[in-house]
């Protein structure tokens, strides 16, 4: 008969950072206690690290004496290390001295790492612990089991192995036909998988590697865990009570269970989308397609392709014209960010841009149908994909021209007939941000304030740079990010006067537009 291992605080701190409360996990461990599951997965053990993660990373000997004695004796108290950071060296102190309370310690490992996983395994079995084997990124392997047969050739280094569908791209057909080649080479060995669940095959491929010969099957409630998600073990639970035909689960403990997770799940919002599901089919780590997706400067396609590309020879090459200084550097340059500010304050600005003879600068294509509202002589930048927004070429006609950072861009980035005149300008930072793919991130700020020096303004001018008042992660890190360009360009160009003339929670020196433009000289 197949087992289950829920990891549910383990696989599920990827959202909370391994903070549970603690009456969730009372709940937690009192219906593990009362359900067919025969291994709980409690979290990881790990050394110091930087950067803040709760107690279920850094479990404690207290923490793990806790759960074992709230759970079955028959049940297996598992936990986790991820093997890419740390040295054999290592096993014996983090380990020895639990090997009373815990069963298992499963080691996450890549396959081209299998050599460094085992000499972990070696050292973690001198420890007197059970190790078994996670190996990750299924898809990469799932026609050749050859590929990670440095897992199984020292026998003796593991006690169990599992498969984990990282990028939750694998099929049924080859989960299972996987599952019974490894049986044939494994015949002694527990055999585990573990699905995620980014093309709604989760459950499908679960009950597939069961077919192929798989011992044990992992899953956590509501599918809790990093990017799609898992398999729900809710509802292999329910299947495999519907197949006994005996209705022996205790649906009680499984209900009251359920619900704190499914507030979780209400507020951090896991589970599959179309991002998850392209990164899945195509063998990407969802966490750098869903960073470049959050960051809105790309199409979905030209993130995949620019992920999937290793060479400069498949990106933009095409070089344009430098972007000049203005005849008359002491006129401002407003840069136009995609605040609700500029619309809050659109006839103040329009005032100050006739008074000033401002040069506007949109660094993207947000608010570029107020183009013909605001006035004066105009530029755009295009940091990503904004030209490929139905409704720019509609607004461009008191645009100048459009700037552009020098190549390599990701392809498609500049429309072939975008119908004004194409500029480049070296960005603030010159994609010191990071890169996608082949090419280096460049923000739309980064872009925006590579112009305005190259433009060589005295005085630049921000509207629409808003920040946050409540902010998620990724507007959090977008947030930073802008900062991180002012403070840049305060340091780079001191001599430019750098303020804002709308409200901004940004630090930075604010003059209001209403001041300016009712101003008597």
């Amino acid at each position: 008969m197949v087992e289950l291992l829920d990891c549910t605080l383990r696989d599920g701190g990827y959202y909370t950072d391994w903070d549970f409360d603690p009456l969730t996990v009372r709940t937690y461990l009192s219906s593990m206690s009362r359900l067919p599951i025969h291994h709980v997965e409690l979290g990881y053990v790990n050394d110091p690290q930087r950067g803040y993660s709760g107690e279920y990373f850094f479990l404690s000997p207290e923490r793990l004496a806790q759960a074992r004695a709230a759970l079955r004796p028959d049940q297996k108290l598992v936990v986790m290390i991820d093997g890419k950071g740390y040295t054999p060296d290592r096993m014996g102190p983090l380990f020895g001295h639990l090997s009373s309370l815990i069963d298992m310690v499963r080691i996450t490992v890549a396959p081209t790492a299998l050599a460094h996983g085992v000499s972990l395994a070696k050292a973690l079995k001198a420890a007197g612990v059970k190790v078994g084997y996670n190996i990750m990124y299924l898809s990469t392997f799932q026609d050749d089991i050859f590929k990670i047969a440095p897992a199984f050739e020292d026998k003796d280094a593991f006690d169990s192995l599992a498969l984990v569908d990282s990028y939750g791209g694998c099929s049924p057909t080859s989960v299972r036909k996987l599952f019974e080649n490894l049986r044939v080479a494994l015949p002694d060995k527990p055999l585990g998988f573990h699905g995620h669940d980014n093309m709604c095959l989760a459950f499908a491929n679960s009950l597939a590697a069961i077919e192929g010969g798989a011992d044990i099957i992992d899953g956590t409630l509501v599918g809790m865990g990093r990017g799609a998600g898992n398999l729900r073990i809710e509802t292999l639970l329910v299947h495999l009570d519907s197949e006994a035909n005996d209705h022996s689960l205790d649906y009680q403990a499984l209900s009251a269970v359920i619900e704190p997770f499914e507030d979780l799940r209400v507020q951090h919002g896991w589970g599959t989308n179309l991002p998850y599901m392209i990164s899945g089919a195509n063998n990407l780590p969802q966490r750098d397609v869903m960073t470049w997706i959050s960051k809105n400067r790309y199409s979905v396609l030209s993130i995949i392709q620019a992920l999937q590309r290793q060479s400069k020879s498949e990106v933009d090459t095409a070089a344009y014209p430098a972007q000049t200084a203005m005849t008359d550097t002491s006129r401002p340059v407003v840069v136009v960010g995609g605040g609700n500010s500029v619309r809050t304050h659109l006839d103040a600005i329009r005032r100050y841009v006739s008074k000033t003879d401002a040069l506007v600068l949109f660094a993207s294509t947000r608010h570029l149908d107020l183009a013909s509202s605001l006035g004066g002589e105009q530029l755009f930048c295009l940091p990503g994909h904004a030209a490929m927004r139905a409704d720019v070429e509609d607004n461009l006609s008191t645009i100048s021209g459009c700037i552009v950072s020098p190549p390599p861009r990701v392809t498609g980035c500049v429309p072939r007939e975008l119908g004004v005149p194409v500029r480049q300008a070296q960005p603030l930072a010159a994609g010191a941000e990071g890169s996608i793919g082949p090419v280096s991130d460049i923000s739309p700020l980064d872009l925006a304030l590579g112009a305005v020096a190259a433009l060589g303004s005295e005085e630049c001018a921000l509207i629409g740079f808003d920040g946050y008042a409540t902010a998620s992660a990724a507007e959090q890190e977008l947030s930073q990010e802008v900062q991180r360009m002012l403070d840049l360009f305060g340091s780079k160009h001191p001599g430019v006067r750098l303020h804002s003339l709308t409200p901004t929670r940004y630090a930075l020196d604010v003059v209001s537009v209403y001041g300016l433009v009712s101003a008597v000289h």
